[in-house]
């Protein structure tokens, strides 16, 4: 086994209004310094479906319900007048959603260390981590091993106009590796973060295949300090929201990237679960 030479990456955040190149091949779109929580909804097909429905003996009403792929909203029209009463997500994705959300809640709170970027290692396996950024950056660190319940830790490295991809594989030749993201604004006291899988899935016939990423069986989460935005990947689900699985996020809001003070340092976890049980 041997260490192959990996191609220097920046990360995909904005710093300073000046965009970022990244090694994904796409670069990730230019983002603003703070964490956006727009969904994001594609609706691409609209149903109009009349019932009628008797809750008595002695009244009846018409429902009238639009139905898109992401959103139904129910119109309850009583004595001629129509209403809107509720309205609702409902969709497969969102589901998913849902389920990474609720079982992801049961992680335990990742703790950062101060002015450090960690990787905790709760896999039952060993990993290898290659810290890679460009000259500006200082010597970075080439398939160091973190044996399984270990972890990896380095001081926050501030690069010139580009940031820092610890790349995470199960094998020195760093095949298909996991990315954990981060960059330190122009201000030195912001630090930007995130999650990418795009170099570790394959893709097929619109099916992401995330099976040679490094933690994916077993849950992922990112955060920084206390009240800085976290981001948890549920084992074995494809969570879009919370990480990237699309170059670029689609060129939609919303991106996963969260931002926090350089103090309070940025945290990795893979395999989640497993320190929750």
């Amino acid at each position: 086994m041997y260490c192959i030479t990996v191609i220097v990456m920046a990360l995909p955040l904005l710093i300073a209004g000046v965009r970022i190149g990244h090694g994904h091949g796409n670069a990730h779109s230019e983002l603003h310094r703070r964490v956006l929580v727009t969904d994001v909804v594609e609706v691409t097909t609209t149903i109009y479906t009349t019932v009628t429905v008797e809750p008595s003996p002695s009244s009846s009403f018409i429902v009238t319900s639009t139905v898109t792929q992401d959103l139904i909203t129910v119109e309850l029209p009583e004595k001629g007048a129509s209403t809107t009463v509720s309205t609702f997500i409902f969709s497969s994705a969102t589901a998913t959603q849902e389920l990474s959300d609720t079982k992801g809640s049961r992680y335990p709170s990742l703790i950062s260390e101060p002015n450090s970027a960690i990787i905790v290692n709760s896999c039952m396996h060993d990993i290898y981590v290659s810290s890679i950024g460009d000259k500006s950056c200082g010597p970075g660190t080439t398939c160091q091993l973190v044996p399984s319940n270990t972890t990896y830790r380095e001081a926050i490295r501030v690069c010139d106009k580009s940031g820092i991809s610890l790349k995470v594989s199960k094998t020195e030749d760093m095949t298909n590796p996991m990315q954990f993201e981060y960059t330190v604004w122009d201000d030195k006291r912001t630090v930007s973060y995130d999650i990418s899988y795009l170099d570790c899935m394959s893709e097929k016939d619109d099916q992401k295949n995330m099976t040679s990423c490094v933690g994916y069986d077993t849950g992922i989460q990112a955060t920084s300090g206390a009240d800085c935005p976290t981001y948890k990947c549920v084992g074995n689900v494809v969570c879009a929201k919370q990480a990237y699985v699309i170059a670029e996020f689609g060129y939609q809001p919303g991106a996963p990237v969260g931002a926090c003070t350089i103090d309070k340092g940025v945290a990795f976890e893979l395999c989640a679960e497993n320190s929750s049980a």
